[in-house]
């Protein structure tokens, strides 16, 4: 058993690593929130790899979690392998975020270009075979945002020439019933949402969660170099106690 200082960076360690599980606990949920809310508006954007921010944050949530639970067993059991195990998780994905974080700040400014191109070559996939996700990605955004295409509801024409301009995505309609977009003429225009495209709101969407994700990353990378330097100090005490056999 390590005593003195090291004892009390014993306690330090396993209590930081409690607040990291609580931390990916916290992280998931609010990546589970977005995926539910949201539903996973990074189908219709594949150029932007941040797009699917809710799995991701889920994703990470769950390795902060599984590395906190590994921290505090090695820290409680003063388990010279599993504090190692931990520093080097922890340096792992430290070394991740700085590489997602430079990804980030290269594609910033690339996002309006990438949601405009993506979603006119993912129109012509909306309702064919085996493409559900995508046309109930495009469904829940056109309703939730009110919008219709991806600059303006003419898009539509676009992506489905054989349908002559008088066909619209029942999601485009101001009130949503079966078949009300086959009603779409010069007289019905008041009964659809044409005032805006819905690239502007999923920019806005994809731009927030960059930030979330930013915020996210500096949060727990300040705490993980605080548990890199606490473990490895801890394991280095350990190992002293231990005549510095590694085992």
């Amino acid at each position: 058993m390590v005593e003195g200082c090291a004892r009390i960076v014993k306690f330090i360690v396993f209590f930081f690593n409690l607040l990291f599980w609580l931390v990916g606990l916290a992280v998931m949920s609010v990546g589970i929130w977005l995926r539910v809310s949201k539903g996973d508006y990074g189908t219709l954007v594949t150029s932007v790899p941040y797009a699917s921010a809710a799995n991701l944050i889920i994703a990470v949530g769950l390795i902060v979690m599984i590395i906190g639970f590994v921290g505090c067993l090695g820290a409680w059991k003063e388990n010279k392998c599993l504090l190692m195990t931990f520093f080097i998780l922890l340096l792992i994905i430290f070394i991740i975020e700085i590489a997602a974080g430079i990804l980030g700040y290269v594609y910033r400014g690339k996002v309006e270009k990438y949601v405009k191109e993506d979603m006119m070559a993912g129109m012509a996939n909306y309702d064919q075979a085996g493409q559900e996700g995508l046309t109930g990605t495009w469904d829940r955004l056109q309703t939730q945002e009110e919008c219709c295409g991806v600059t303006d509801y003419r898009d539509w024409f676009t992506a489905f020439p054989n349908k002559n301009g008088t066909w619209l995505p029942d999601s485009c309609c101001k009130t949503v019933t079966d078949g009300c977009g086959m009603t779409y003429s010069n007289t019905t225009r008041g009964d659809f949402n044409l005032d805006k495209g819905c690239a502007e709101p999923l920019e806005k969407f994809l731009a927030d969660n960059l930030y979330v994700i930013g915020g996210i990353g500096i949060a727990i990378a300040v705490i993980q170099l605080l548990g890199m330097i606490f473990a490895l100090f801890l394991f280095c005490e350990v190992r002293k106690e231990s005549g510095g056999k590694y085992a």
